[in-house]
């Protein structure tokens, strides 16, 4: 006894049916996909892990500041000790060059010093994880303009996103010791800033 061939569109029918997985294994996995993106959401805003993060990104930093410190200035004397050999004055162009790369470093220098002093004006965990978050929005303390300005709302947004009141109230009340202390200001409109140190104001601006 013969078979029967399968015809075109049977086998398209098949086809079909293994590319697209069955709807009720679908809705279980991107149930699935949801709740582990709820939990890694609420971890990351969890202000514990926010403040060990910023741990991170300072050490981080520090070791790229210095390693970047050396390599200039490995360069520098590479260059210079390579054009006294051969009794040469270094060009004016190149001068100019290694003129503005060291006052760029310079500027990078005193920026994550600023960042550190700033920081190092914590009192509290609390006090310091609103700080992080104050310095990423502060250019001279090292933060990018994109991450500002930085409203109080969205302080509490970041460091109580629970929205439970005793979450809230620590908040508050690092931010007031802050602001009391004359580390931080706020604006009638409710834009918090850092406050320069007088030392921190001489920081030359790069375009």
């Amino acid at each position: 006894m013969t078979r029967r061939r399968p015809n075109f569109k049977t086998l398209l029918r098949v086809t079909r049916a293994l590319r697209e997985p069955d709807s009720s294994s679908t809705e279980g996995g991107s149930s699935l996909r949801d709740t582990a993106r709820r939990a890694a959401q609420s971890a990351l805003n969890d202000p514990r892990v926010q403040g060990a993060a910023g741990l991170v990104r300072d050490r981080a930093e520090a070791v790229r500041t210095r390693a970047g410190e050396g390599a200039d200035r490995h360069l520098e004397r590479l260059i210079s000790e390579s054009r006294a050999r051969r009794g040469e004055a270094t060009p004016d162009e190149v001068a100019a060059l290694l003129e503005t790369r060291r006052r760029e470093r310079d500027a990078r220098i005193r920026r994550v010093q600023a960042r550190q002093q700033l920081l190092d004006r914590a009192e509290t965990p609390e006090q310091r994880r609103i700080l992080t978050l104050v310095a990423g929005a502060t250019i001279w303390a090292g933060g990018t303009a994109e991450a500002g300005p930085l409203r109080y709302t969205t302080l509490l947004d970041r460091l109580a996103p629970g929205g439970s009141a005793e979450a809230e109230m620590a908040v508050h009340r690092a931010l007031w010791t802050l602001a009391e202390r004359r580390v931080l200001s706020v604006s009638p409109h409710g834009v918090v800033t850092a406050v320069q140190l007088l030392e921190q104001m001489t920081l030359p601006e790069l375009d």
